[in-house]
């Protein structure tokens, strides 16, 4: 399933959602888009994994010991080539990745960082991962890439206040916000290294967040997730077209509007 999304003036913006089909013809990003995909684990189908991922991705899998853990990683990062295979045109076990860090000066080379496609004969895309349970989200943007996605399974029982990042606050909005704080260190490919502050929801359900040491704003919007899951998507534009849409599975479509500075 792929989508077929194309910018429209701000008055009509509309999105669409059609069978996949792993052409770029089909999978449209237009400048200052953001497409989401929420992928169910347990229907990435399995086959051929081990010609699909690549050698760093077969060897990491494999040092993973505990088998859902394992399964998860593996079936995610299926689900990440599938879709990226849609955009860029081709096979999905072509594309090779790097890590990618934003201080070098700060870490030298340390193989961490956002996770980049290495230079090929495709666009140039952002993209990044997030699994949790049985469900995982991809990412995907045009130049100049900046996007971070995070997932999490909302755990029946848990005390934020054990995590002072997130402070005093129910269970399901500490999870809420959890996911902003990951979402925004992925996209600034820092991950939790530099600390992040969220503000409260604005017009559209939009959160501004900071990063010390950081002078520009992050921007932070919900994304549709399965029942007992939240989800954010991070992008240090402020005016972007959010659209969240399923894979494999043709289970409809959320635009999630165009997000504005508050």
């Amino acid at each position: 399933m792929a989508a077929l999304v194309r910018f429209r003036p701000r008055e009509a913006v509309m999105h669409t959602l059609t069978p996949l089909s792993l052409s770029p013809a089909e999978a449209v990003l237009a400048p200052g888009e953001i497409h989401v995909w929420s992928v169910p684990l347990d229907r990435v189908p399995p086959d051929g994994a081990d010609t699909v991922l690549d050698l760093a991705e077969r060897a990491r899998a494999a040092r993973i010991r505990h088998p859902v853990a394992r399964w998860r990683y593996r079936h995610a990062h299926l689900a990440l080539r599938n879709v990226l295979a849609g955009y860029l045109g081709v096979p999905a076990d072509l594309p090779r990745f790097a890590r990618r860090c934003p201080e070098p000066e700060v870490c030298g080379d340390c193989g961490r960082g956002r996770p980049v496609l290495v230079d090929g004969p495709w666009p140039d895309l952002g993209f990044s991962l997030s699994h949790s349970g049985a469900a995982a989200l991809v990412g995907v943007t045009g130049p100049p890439g900046l996007v971070g996605v995070d997932v999490e399974r909302v755990r029946p029982v848990f005390d934020w206040r054990r995590v002072p990042e997130v402070g005093k606050t129910d269970r399901i909005s500490g999870f809420r916000m959890w996911t902003a704080i990951e979402a925004v260190g992925k996209a600034a490919g820092t991950g939790l290294r530099t600390p992040v502050s969220v503000g409260e929801p604005g017009a559209g359900g939009l959160r501004r967040a900071r990063r010390s040491g950081d002078p520009g704003d992050w921007y932070v919007h919900e994304v549709d997730c399965p029942d007992g899951y939240v989800g954010s998507v991070a992008t240090a534009l402020p005016d972007v077209v959010v659209s969240a849409f399923s894979w494999p599975l043709e289970v409809g479509v959320r635009d999630v509007g165009r997000v504005e500075p508050c």
